[in-house]
Order: C-alpha cells, then structure tokens, then sequence
C-alpha cells in the first residue's frame, strides 16, 4: 500500500498551473501591443451567376471568402482567412488570405457594404483595404447577415 504524500499534490499542482501559464500566457498578451478596438469576421459565398455581384463580368465571380480581421487604434490590422473561386464546367481552387491591412473611419460606407440592407450605422463605418479597394463594415458591435438573392449569403459579425 502507498502512502499518501502531500509534496508529490503539491508538485504536481504546481506543474499544472505553470503549464497553464505558459500555454494561456500568449492568448492574454495577444493583441494588448497594437492596441485593437474590435474584431471583424466576414464571409460571403457566391454561387448565383445570375446575381450581378456574383457575375465574372461586374462583379467578384463565383466562390467564397472568409475572414477574420483585427481593427487597431493605429488605423493598421491584421487579417487571416480564404478565399475560393470556382468557374461552372471548368473547376476552381481556394488559396490563403493572409496579412496587415489599412482601414478608416468614415460616418458613411466608402466601398462594398459587406452589411447589405442593414439600417445606416449610426457610429459610422471602419472601411477595411486589403488590396482591392475598400469593404466597409458597421462599427456598432453585432450580427449582420445578408441573402440578396438565391444562392448568395453575407456574414458579418462584429466583436470587442
């Protein structure tokens, strides 16, 4: 029979709360160092040709994208997702979107509304460049969604 020994408890427990430490110590720093002011997820599918957003002619083509972007006080961010893209008949491939990107503040929508048919946001609009010009997205933490048309969803969500 083995006897209970309090120092191998007390070992134990204190490897398990420094194994905590080091492993949660990277999720409360991140962020902290630029200063972000909220988080933004997007996603948008589009699979109806018919639908002038979805058209390869006027507008992004057939696919999808999802992303996760962090707002930072100095008008700076980071973003991290994917996007794909498919042709009828022909196939398609999705590839990583990854990086820093620019925004502004404007009280009105300066590009792509990505909150579609949602009232006007009294706190105005952080407008997010990743390289193809301007989406603006509500500043007013919530959930905003979007079906324009069969086969076409908008996602946003906005978060602290």
């Amino acid at each position: 029979m083995q006897l209970f020994r309090p120092a191998r408890l007390v070992v134990a427990l204190a490897l398990c709360v420094s194994a905590l430490g080091v492993t949660a110590g990277g999720v409360f720093a991140y962020g902290h160092a630029d200063q972000p002011l909220r988080q933004i997820e997007f996603s948008a599918n589009c699979n109806n040709p018919s639908f002038p957003l979805c058209s390869p002619e006027t507008g992004f083509g057939l696919g999808g994208v999802w992303v996760w972007i962090e707002i930072d006080a100095n008008q700076t961010g980071d973003i991290a997702g994917a996007g794909c893209g498919h042709v009828r008949g022909v196939g398609g491939g999705a590839g990583s979107i990854r990086g820093d990107i620019t925004w502004t503040w404007s009280l009105d929508p300066l590009g792509f509304t990505a909150a579609m048919g949602a009232p006007p946001d009294p706190q105005g609009y952080s407008n997010v460049d990743w390289g193809d010009g301007p989406i603006s997205f509500p500043v007013t933490i919530g959930h905003y969604s979007a079906h324009p048309a069969p086969g076409v969803a908008i996602e946003v969500q906005v978060a602290p």
